[in-house]
């Protein structure tokens, strides 16, 4: 094997478990700090093994990680692999091992001072590599100007490695910032959503507090409402503070009772825009399996949006009826408002999509997040200034 050969050789056993580190932090989810010094220490002394056991000559190329370690702070490391270097040395190649001790010490003296930012990273650097220069002249066995030229090939070696190492973990540094970026993006995701969602009781409350006279009897019905989309805000605040996809708490339900209770909540919003509902009871018990909650608050969406596509319109309806098709209830709520064109409705389950002033574009998403966990379906159908239909579609729980 060539002399360049085994440069290379020695170069692939110290990179590549380093370039495995940085493979590991730049794409790990965990970014415990203790998992990965654990894994660069693990990657040093890899390196210094390969180079050691299956390298050529490689006594001055091994102390690279070393430097490495001392770059990198590591102080249990950067005392206990250079002795392990020193008695491998002493033993396979019957180095002088006052010479052995002296440049590591020496080394080890130099990382203390950098350790308590006494010198800095270049001064580490040089010094570092002329004590290894120097004193390897005096135990390597060949002639002085050969020697002398092993020293410049390790110096610029080292350099070499220090250099595409530093690019390596500037790669790294990008990958990881780019997960942070998604980390804020999902947070701010999640405080529009949180923002969008609890609007809705929210004014729900207002509207019934605006209303409630505390001398009229009849008015008492409006607290366990009150109570009701309360603990459905703590419900939602509680969700989206956990910052994943929404939980569902499954269990039977009456979907019937659900869109009554539905109704009932939103009915001094349809009476302030002087909206018609259509709905007919038919005292049916239809039950699926459900997180009566999430239901509710995917309803309240629609319908929400279906008021505020009847702004301005006269004679502005809402129809609500559903039916039993192939052990489905397929639910239809339809309104004759301003409708979609295409391009709308293509987008309409888009994230962040909105053609309101003061929309987030989250409600409809969200809705259709909280049907397809119920292996449901949620279908558009609407034309411009023709209405909407939206079709919930959710599979029906046999009890017998």
């Amino acid at each position: 094997m060539s002399i360049l050969d085994n440069v290379i050789v020695n170069i692939i056993y110290i990179t590549f478990p380093l370039l495995c580190y940085l493979f590991y932090i730049a794409y790990n989810k965990d970014f415990s700090k203790k998992s990965n010094e654990l894994f660069l220490e693990i990657s040093l002394f890899t390196s210094i093994y390969l180079c050691l056991k299956l390298g050529t000559n490689s006594y001055l190329l091994v102390s690279i990680p070393v430097l490495i370690c001392f770059l990198c702070k590591r102080k249990f490391c950067s005392f206990l692999f250079p002795i392990l270097i020193i008695i491998y040395s002493i033993i396979i190649f019957n180095y002088n091992p006052i010479l052995l001790f002296v440049e590591n010490i020496l080394s080890y003296i130099l990382f203390l001072l950098y350790y308590n930012e006494k010198i800095n990273y270049k001064v580490l650097i040089i010094t570092f590599l002329a004590i290894h220069s120097i004193v390897s002249i005096f135990y390597i066995d060949l002639e002085f100007l050969k020697a002398i030229l092993n020293s410049i090939i390790y110096v610029i070696i080292t350099l070499l490695i220090l250099y595409l190492l530093k690019k390596s973990y500037n790669i790294a540094n990008i990958h990881t910032s780019i997960k942070e970026i998604e980390k804020e993006k999902q947070l701010r995701n999640s405080l529009f959503k949180i923002t969008h969602e609890i609007k809705n009781p929210i004014a729900v409350c207002k509207g019934y507090l605006d209303m409630f006279d505390k001398d009229n009897k009849d008015h008492l019905k409006f607290i366990p409402i009150i109570r009701s989309e309360i603990n459905r805000t703590l419900t939602i605040m509680n969700d989206f503070m956990e910052f994943s996809k929404i939980k569902l708490n499954l269990d039977v339900m009456d979907i019937e009772l659900l869109l009554e209770e539905v109704l009932d909540t939103l009915n001094n919003l349809l009476n302030e825009n002087h909206i018609k509902l259509e709905y007919k009871i038919k005292d049916e018990e239809i039950y699926i399996n459900g997180d009566y909650d999430r239901l509710k608050q995917a309803f309240i969406n629609v319908i929400k949006n279906s008021v505020e596509a009847l702004e301005n319109i006269s004679d502005a309806k809402i129809k609500i009826n559903y039916r039993v098709v192939n052990n489905n209830i397929v639910i239809k709520i339809e309104d004759n408002g301003i409708g979609m064109s295409e391009e709308v409705k293509d987008k309409i389950f888009e994230a962040f999509y909105t053609t309101k002033k003061c929309g987030t574009g989250l409600g409809v998403s969200l809705s259709k997040e909280i049907i397809d966990g119920h292996n449901g379906t949620i279908l558009y159908e609407s034309e411009e200034n023709l209405g909407t239909i939206v079709k919930i579609t959710l599979p029906i729980l046999n009890l017998v």
